[in-house]
């Protein structure tokens, strides 16, 4: 009886099935590590997204009330009288062009709304005067101005610049686009256009050219995903301004 044959694999079998193994284990991290890079950069956008949705709605919000007037009963009970739209020592509307970023001011009288840009409406002064600005820590802050014992508070992060300009009503029923140096009455602003420069804090491999910023600035790159916002509000309050 002659004996079974046998079955098996040479060395240089082996050897080549475990390169093959190997290799297609390699590929599978590489893809793995790629898509969990990407997934992280995508939801880092997400997120710098919903940020700028959340801050744009506050200065929307706080814009649309700028300048309301007060409406009131007459001593007679039968007339309406309208108030000041603000207090002439600190208008509703108030900005600053800064060396780094600009500073913006809202107000409004407590009575159309309570509420500040931080969610308070706790304070006692007849209006609300909300103050925008950046700090060093890439935040857009704010706080009213005339609550007592208020202090800025972070509204978003990721914000490395903040632009403002303002529609200014000119001669013959036009609209100019200045900086606020350059307005000569807050009064006569019709809009104004908020830009903000939001950059996200999860690197990204693929982002390795420059971008533009609020102002055409280059900005280098840096491997961190970025984007330039822009918004314009009507003012609604100081409608009919125009000579």
């Amino acid at each position: 009886m002659s004996p079974l044959p046998r079955h098996g694999h040479t060395v240089p079998e082996l050897l080549i099935g475990l390169a093959v193994s190997l290799c297609v284990v390699l590929s599978g991290v590489t893809s793995y590590n790629i898509a969990r890079q990407s997934w992280g950069a995508f939801d880092a956008v997400d997120v710098l997204h919903h940020n700028a949705r959340a801050t744009l709605r506050n200065l929307r919000a706080h814009a649309q009330r700028a300048g309301g007037a007060q409406v009131n009963t007459a001593a007679d009970g039968q007339r309406v009288q309208r108030t000041p739209p603000h207090d002439s020592s600190q208008p509703d509307l108030q900005g600053t062009e800064g060396t780094r970023s600009d500073a913006l001011s809202l107000g409004h009288w407590r009575s159309l709304s309570p509420y500040d840009c931080q969610g308070n409406h706790t304070g006692s002064d007849a209006l609300v005067l909300n103050s925008y600005q950046l700090n060093t820590k890439k935040e857009l802050t704010c706080k009213d101005l005339r609550l007592s014992g208020s202090s800025y508070q972070a509204l978003a992060e990721g914000v490395e610049d903040l632009q403002v300009r303002y529609a200014q009503a000119g001669a013959n029923q036009t609209l100019q686009w200045v900086t606020a140096a350059q307005v000569r009455d807050m009064g006569q602003v019709l809009a104004i256009e908020v830009c903000m420069r939001w950059v996200s804090n999860q690197p990204n491999a693929t982002r390795n050219t420059p971008s533009v910023g609020c102002q055409g600035e280059t900005v280098a790159a840096d491997g961190l995903g970025r984007r330039v916002l822009r918004r314009t509000i009507a003012l609604r309050n100081h409608a009919g301004v125009l000579p």
